[in-house]
């Protein structure tokens, strides 16, 4: 059974959800469980309530996400943000147009889901081309089923 009290609780009992006649289904269990999850978003922190300020994996009441500021516009707003608010760097007057803060985390969290449909997309296509012309039998656990067929984990595939 499942416990998703709290995100330690959801953890362990993932972590307690394994057959040991199958290394596979502990795997199978999780990329269940978080594809259920809801995506992270960006968003403006005056455009939420506190509440959504949570990062319920990592259990934080109060959450910022950020890497290299080469890497991502997302990163460069966080950083430019940061170095403001400890006097590095003048806050610019921009960031503070609401309205143009939530259209800009938008645009982020759409070419951010984009960017993972083409992904997705990508390793479709690069699995279609692997099996062309081949025929394979392998065990497989059924993900999902679709009107068109079906999405399964193949160990022996990933």
């Amino acid at each position: 059974e499942l416990d998703d009290a709290s995100s330690l609780a959801l953890g362990r009992s993932l972590d307690a959800c394994a057959k040991p006649d199958d290394p596979y289904f502990n795997q199978l269990t999780r990329i269940l469980a978080t594809r259920a999850m809801q995506q992270a978003r960006y968003f403006s922190s005056g455009a939420a309530p506190p509440s959504e300020y949570v990062h319920y994996g990592l259990a934080c009441p109060i959450y910022t996400h950020f890497t290299s500021p080469i890497r991502r516009y997302s990163d460069q707003m966080v950083h430019r943000l940061l170095a403001a608010i400890i006097g590095w760097e003048p806050l610019s007057s921009d960031v503070l147009d609401a309205r143009a803060m939530t259209d800009l985390t938008d645009n982020l969290n759409h070419r951010h889901t984009m960017a993972q449909y083409a992904g997705r997309a990508s390793v479709g296509l690069h699995t279609l081309i692997f099996f062309r012309g081949k025929e394979v039998v392998e065990d497989a656990h059924v993900i999902k089923v679709r009107d068109n067929g079906v999405v399964v984990l193949v160990p022996r595939y990933g």
